[in-house]
């Protein structure tokens, strides 16, 4: 445990650090130091679990996001985004490291306190009860680094010229069946 605290800290963590799946998209207006970045959704979000039994619109995924524009991208360019590696680094710890902590704690606090008052089993009662008191706790910070966190450009793969004009899939399909009659 005190290594994966120590790695956390460690710049060389980010390249341990299992990546996630970058999505793709395109520059279509800048605000200051933010983007606006026109996305398709790609195999990710055709894949999710969300897809797979309806939640969201797969088929038609296009999106439009605000994020940090880090890497200087311009109008026109394609890049990736993604999370920064930062708010990575605060989720794991929230979602593994501290309820881990704490359930180790309280299983120990409750080992002590049952071989002094002579009650079984007081080990896993305060295990269990520590973790589900450090899940409460961590769930709703959790969803707060979800609504505040924002994506960011992590890489800016070629540029492009746009011509201000975003066509949908049935656009293009549409003006395709058009030109061959």
């Amino acid at each position: 445990m005190i290594r994966v605290i120590a790695a956390a800290a460690c710049p060389a963590y980010t390249k341990i650090m299992k990546p996630t799946v970058p999505e793709f998209g395109n520059v279509i207006a800048l605000k200051g130091d933010k983007a606006v970045v026109h996305m398709k959704g790609g195999h990710s979000c055709k894949g999710c679990g969300a897809a797979a039994i309806g939640l969201c619109r797969a088929a038609d995924t296009s999106m439009q996001l605000t994020v940090t524009n880090g890497a200087g991208a311009k109008v026109g360019d394609t890049v990736r985004i993604g999370l920064d590696t930062g708010t990575k680094i605060r989720g794991y710890f929230l979602a593994y490291i501290i309820p881990l902590i704490f359930l180790l704690a309280g299983a120990a606090a409750g080992h002590i306190a049952g071989s002094l008052y002579g009650i079984p089993s007081l080990d896993v009662v305060c295990g269990a009860s520590a973790l589900g008191m450090t899940l409460f706790f961590t769930l709703r910070k959790l969803k707060e680094l979800d609504c505040t966190a924002m994506m960011t450009i992590t890489g800016v793969m070629h540029q492009a010229v746009f011509n201000g004009e975003i066509k949908t899939d049935e656009e293009r399909i549409y003006e395709e069946r058009s030109a061959c009659r």
